[in-house]
């Protein structure tokens, strides 16, 4: 312990002697430290940190799938549900759950739009945390006919009822819903669905084969999840049996919780992680290209230390002792880095993504940033203590005198790191150059509709006005017709589902007239409901026909408008016009026959990354939804002026809705968080690489021309032109851009294989991405080498072989 601390003692007396080397070194290690604590914290907050459940490894997400291509929700029917809890052995308990919005009707405050959650019985099971307040559901309000109850979530209860502690018992209601009680208060970190308010109790049909429910379990602690897929592959071949479930290609799909609620975040929390791991890695080559170049200037130093008895380890210990110094000083600038960081990501909207609302530098954060700590520390001296400690006296004092001689093994490793600063600078580059490709492909995509100067909004023909179809038809045509009065209003229509809102639609089997059915390979679609003139005020172009009249109303023949993927996929190459077919689950049904009366361009409905499916349109006059999706298409500069006035609408239609309205561009755009936030962060990453490459070659370059300033001078003195020097030096660091851009340029490759995969239309061996990143570093190690390669090539000979 007293040799460590008077190493200890030394390293920070000789740092202190050297501010320049050892802000440049302590600044470069923050960066490279603070950029992946940073990432690593958010990667923990998403992806490592528990759920705050019993065993959360046991907790799944349910979904089902067709093998054979057809179109399906993906969702999970009720007799799906109950079949898991009745066939398996390994399956503690299984649970579905409806999401819905409802407008909350108070007594002393206008009202309020909410989401409400249907969940089966034993959904709360299945997480398994007490309930904050209240005994919840019970088996009673599940039995047949059981009373319609609420469970509060906790954030409800907090943000709309004051923490009330005598809730239990009060009624509560809602405009869309008969008045109900509230039976309990929901844990405190319960948030499943995500966003959900309230929570009543959806009772499942025995035999209901709609696929409408999101789906949980939990398994048996211990089971292996291979015999679970296994009870639950031989669940889904007896309910295929007993119900027509679409066929026997249809299976479960199970992915852990975690992966469930984080969708396709993950993945790109992990590239990021991946090249902040990279950075790291340049970071400590750069302090290593330091700490080498300085190891030079210290030959002397060592020579003695050797000419005394100093052993080889005693050398090394103290050239690790000065290096883990310098890294514990940059992983704590690091830290503040990355907390700063952070509050920086959250800022610009990481907090709306899943499970990063609270992303905490907690204990494994903290022991993250000391493993960082530690490896930089060993990776930054480990090099210059082999080089110092592996070379015997006469090769130190040599270094330490004036012959050139003596500094080749050092400049033969400083060359070494900076051809891998300029490898790991292409690497990094291309990622970003791939992250911002595949944010590009998803801006540009067709999406199949407009959203400049459109808003969207919600309204609900639920009360006691509107009590059959003609009812809400009519309420519907006299708001729009309302709406399409107003100054600035362009257009307005309605759809029973919006594109990008992530809505139940229907799923339904298809026999085109004149065709017969094949049930082991049956045709599917997606059956969406819009009003007349959606089209139109969608910006959606009709291809071919006519769009949906007000003619087109109940008690007129059937007509349907489809989307190119239906023509494509199910019409064979026909003319569409005219052509008529029956839909239908889990049977065609041969009342449901329509006629085609346009083609209308793809949509796309889930996300922009996802293609459009077989989708046919019906008129919603023909059938009248009572909660529709109304947009408003408006020639007003700011579209979100026209909240007052659709309020004031909506309320001359029913005063007790309530109306959340959003721009369809910034609808668009909250699809695309998740890969804005991944660009911006290698797009940082990036640069951050190409600031240090830079830097480090700039040293590399810097001191190997210094070492042969001698030789430079004598060439001067013997008639060398400036030019034929300047290009002399800038020749080596060319040869080794060039090795190290051969290097990138293959690690680039074989990165871009393992991620193009997880991003929207990129290749690994896309030829701009690849040649664009070698260029630029390319580019940047050559000016970086020109700056000392001028300087050598205007060295006066005469000072320079005075002292000779």
């Amino acid at each position: 312990m007293g040799t460590f601390l008077q190493d200890l003692r030394f390293a920070l007396r000789h740092l202190r002697k050297t501010p320049g080397f050892s802000l440049a070194a302590i600044g470069t290690l923050a960066l490279g430290i603070g950029a992946t604590t940073a990432i690593f914290s958010t990667v923990n907050a998403a992806l490592l940190k528990p759920l705050p459940y019993p065993n959360p490894k046991d907790l799944y997400g349910i979904r089902t799938t067709l093998t054979d291509g057809r179109v399906t929700t993906g969702l999970v029917s009720a007799v799906e549900i109950r079949r898991l809890n009745e066939g398996t052995s390994t399956i503690e308990r299984a649970a579905g759950s409806i999401q819905l919005d409802a407008t909350l009707l108070r007594n002393d405050s206008a009202p309020l739009k909410t989401t409400v959650v249907g969940v089966s019985e034993g959904f709360f099971d299945v997480f398994g945390l007490p309930m904050a307040l209240g005994a919840g559901f019970t088996a009673e309000h599940y039995a047949e006919n059981g009373p319609p109850v609420v469970v509060l979530s906790r954030r409800a209860w907090r943000d709309l009822f004051n923490n009330d502690p005598a809730i239990i018992g009060k009624p509560i209601r809602f405009a869309e819903f008969p008045a109900t009680t509230i039976v309990g208060v929901a844990p405190q970190d319960l948030d499943m669905p995500r966003g959900a308010d309230f929570y009543f109790n959806l009772q499942l049909a025995p035999t209901d084969i709609g696929h409408q429910n999101d789906a949980y379990m939990r398994i048996k602690h211990g089971v292996p999840i291979a015999r679970v897929q296994q009870e639950m592959s031989r669940v889904m071949e007896g309910a295929i049996k007993d119900f027509p479930l679409g066929g026997t290609t249809r299976i479960y799909v199970i992915k852990p919780m975690v992966d469930q609620i984080i969708g396709d975040l993950g993945p790109i929390l992990v590239v990021v992680l991946s090249s902040t791991g990279v950075l790291l890695l340049l970071a400590c080559v750069n302090v290593t290209n330091l700490l080498l170049a300085r190891g030079a200037a210290r030959a002397r130093e060592m020579a003695v230390r050797v000419a005394l008895g100093a052993g080889r380890g005693r050398i090394v210990r103290q050239l690790l002792t000065e290096s883990i110094v310098l890294a514990t000083v940059g992983a704590v600038s690091g830290l503040l880095l990355a907390y700063a960081g952070i509050r920086l990501l959250m800022s610009v909207g990481a907090s709306k993504l899943p499970r990063l609302d609270a992303v905490p530098f907690d204990s494994t954060v903290l022991l993250f940033a000391l493993g960082t700590l530690v490896v930089s520390g060993l990776i930054v001296g480990f090099a210059p203590a082999l080089r110092l400690a592996a070379t015997d006296l006469k090769t130190l004092m040599n270094e330490s005198g004036r012959s050139a001689s003596g500094g080749r093994a050092t400049a033969r490793w400083l060359s070494g790191l900076m051809v891998a600063e300029i490898a790991l600078s292409v690497t990094l580059v291309a990622g970003a150059g791939w992250l911002v490709k595949s944010f590009a492909n998803l801006q540009t995509v067709d999406a199949g509709f407009k959203t400049d100067g459109r808003i969207v909004f919600d309204i609900s023909y639920n009360g006691p006005r509107f009590q059959n179809g003609q009812a809400v038809d009519a309420a519907a045509q006299e708001f729009l017709t309302r709406l399409r009065q107003q100054p600035g209003v362009v257009g307005a229509a309605t759809a029973g589902a919006f594109p990008l809102r992530l809505q139940l639609e229907s799923s339904l089997l298809l026999q085109i007239k004149g065709e017969p059915f094949d049930p082991n390979k049956p045709l599917g679609s997606r059956q969406r409901l819009v009003s007349p003139g959606f089209f139109e005020t969608m910006g959606t172009r009709l291809l071919t026909g006519r769009d949906f009249t007000d003619a087109d109303k109940q008690g007129t023949p059937n007509v349907a408008i489809v989307n190119k993927t239906f023509v494509q996929r199910n019409l064979k190459g026909r003319d569409p016009i005219g052509v008529h077919f029956m839909s239908g689950y889990p049977d065609v049904d041969p009342q449901s026959e329509a006629e085609i009366i346009g083609v209308v361009d793809d949509i796309r409905q889930k996300t922009l990354s996802d293609p459009a499916e077989p989708s046919f349109y019906t008129s919603d006059r023909q059938i009248p939804l009572r909660r529709r999706a109304v947009v408003v298409h408006t020639n007003v500069a700011d579209p979100m002026s026209l909240q007052s006035m659709i309020r004031r609408e909506v309320a001359t239609t029913d005063p007790q809705l309530a109306v959340n309205v959003i721009s369809v561009a910034e609808l668009a755009g909250n699809t695309l968080q998740r890969q804005q936030l991944g660009m911006r962060l290698m797009l940082v990453f990036g640069a951050a690489a190409l600031v240090l490459a830079a830097v480090g070659i700039y040293g590399v370059i810097a001191y190997a021309a210094s070492q042969r300033q001698n030789e430079v001078a004598t060439r001067l003195a013997l008639g060398a032109s400036p030019s034929s020097v300047f290009w002399l030096v800038l020749r080596q660091g060319r040869t080794l851009a060039l090795v190290g851009a051969a290097i990138g340029l293959t690690a680039a490759y074989l990165a871009g294989r393992t991620v193009s995969s997880q991003l929207f239309e990129v290749r690994a061996a896309d030829p701009m991405i690849l040649a664009g990143a070698t260029l630029i570093v390319a580019l940047i190690a050559m000016a970086a080498t020109a700056i000392p390669a001028l300087r050598s090539a205007r060295v006066d000979p005469s000072r320079v072989l005075r002292p000779d």
